[in-house]
């Protein structure tokens, strides 16, 4: 196993840790290693509130997933969302091109960096950069590179994903004060779009929604570019908080009652049976509901902050220019605030669609325990998924393995590398981010 090709990924979530470990068998298919989720106080509405309690919440996650595969790491591929992560786009514009060769991609590749230079401000890292639109002299758009065209200038729109300069440098402290080098920050949002939709989604029209603990992720493709990576501040945990605010419930049960018997659609099926919270939980302790805790209660609810927060949806979906008919968008709900019941045909109703809409998780992936293969690990899985994908071949484990592809040759040389990065602008632009 020392031989492989192996990367360790860390979701560092709103409220939670997980980490990946992920490699590509025999027959070049990703397959998980091992994996672990660790709820963690020190993550609240995506802030790191205690930095050693956030270390030692990474430090626990590496270990356990350490002993799974019975192999130790000192660096890994860390992902993040939330708040602190936005879009902006930018345009850079470029001119003096070659006569033979006319547009070339390095051109392009230096209008994005122009825009980036241009857009990104000094308390923001830049996480993600990738064209959306190119422009020549006569103001003539074009939705493809226009390589091989001979314009006297060429000006390129960006879509520019950032990230607090600040949350960036704490959670990459957090990481390599648990003993991992950090190689790589990312977005999960960014890494859930490329592996959770498909090019004919982005192409046609699409929005992913996240909805995780404190908050909700919002990606939307257009004509197969990306128009907008945000965040709304309502997640899972506003559902939960209403119920326990309701009825007077520790978090725990609420959470409890929300999962077993919380729903959005109007199965009556039970609808009047009283819930006991405590016999979800197996606690211990006695809760005395003074309201009548039913599932019709529950799901009214639910229904109420459900409505709401497809609002905020609707409303933020309507705000990106040029898209055609929101009522047709395909809509994917992912994280583990879609675990709801009812969640898609509530979100039809009140929203107008009459797309596909659908609740979607990681597929295809060896050894993915049926436990864990669920939205709510979409984001870590992603990531680990990219850190195979977007950067050379490497190895997380901290033992160095023994083949010639991953090691030095004894004159000092660089060995040659197996690399699976793809060719075009797009690779060229990840090297140019460091990705």
């Amino acid at each position: 196993m020392y031989n492989e090709d192996i990367r360790l990924a860390i979701d560092v979530g709103s409220s939670k840790v997980c980490s990946v470990v992920i490699r590509r068998d025999n027959y070049n298919e990703p397959e998980i290693l091992a994996i672990d989720v660790l709820p963690s106080e020190s993550i609240h509405d995506g802030d790191v509130m205690n930095r050693s309690e956030a270390t030692a919440a990474v430090r626990t996650s590496v270990e356990e997933v350490s002993n799974q595969c019975s192999l130790k790491f000192n660096k890994a591929y860390v992902g993040f969302g939330g708040k602190h992560v936005d879009s902006y786009s930018g345009w850079g514009r470029v001119s003096g091109f070659d006569f033979a060769t006319g547009v070339i991609e390095e051109d392009i590749v230096q209008a994005v960096r122009l825009a980036a230079n241009e857009r990104i401000e000094a308390t923001d890292h830049l996480l993600y950069a990738t064209p959306t639109a190119y422009r020549v002299d006569d103001g003539t758009e074009f939705r493809k590179p226009p390589v091989g065209m001979h314009p006297e200038s060429l000006e390129v729109e960006a879509l520019l994903v950032v990230s607090d300069m600040e949350h960036y440098r704490t959670v990459f402290d957090a990481v390599e004060n648990a003993g991992v080098t950090p190689i790589h920050g990312g977005s999960t949002l960014v890494a859930e779009s490329e592996y959770l939709l498909s090019a004919y989604e982005r192409d046609a029209g699409v929005v992913l929604i996240d909805i995780g603990g404190s908050d909700t992720e919002i990606a939307i493709y257009n004509h197969g570019r990306a128009a907008v990576f945000s965040s709304l501040p309502i997640g899972g945990f506003h559902f939960t908080n209403d119920i326990a605010y309701a009825y007077e419930l520790p978090f725990e049960n609420a959470e409890a009652v929300k999962l077993a018997a919380g729903t959005l659609v109007g199965d009556t099926i039970g609808f009047d049976d009283e819930i006991d919270p405590t016999a979800l939980t197996g606690s211990e302790r006695v809760i005395d509901v003074e309201r009548s805790l039913t599932r019709v209660s529950v799901s009214n609810l639910l229904k109420e902050r459900a409505a709401e927060t497809m609002t905020m949806y609707k409303s933020r979906i309507s705000q990106v220019p040029n898209l055609p008919d929101t009522d047709f968008l395909t809509v994917v709900f992912t994280g583990g605030g879609a675990k709801l019941t009812g969640l898609t045909t509530f979100a039809k109703v009140t929203m107008g669609l009459r797309g596909r809409v659908e609740v979607r998780k990681p597929m295809g992936i060896k050894s993915l325990p049926d436990d864990v293969s669920d939205p709510s690990m979409s984001g870590a899985i992603c990531m680990g998924l990219r850190a195979l994908d977007r950067i050379d071949r490497d190895n997380h484990v901290e033992r160095k393995p023994i083949t010639i592809l991953h090691t030095a040759s004894e004159d000092g040389e660089e060995p040659a590398r197996d690399d699976r990065e793809p060719a075009g602008v797009g690779a060229k632009i990840r090297s140019l981010l460091g990705r």
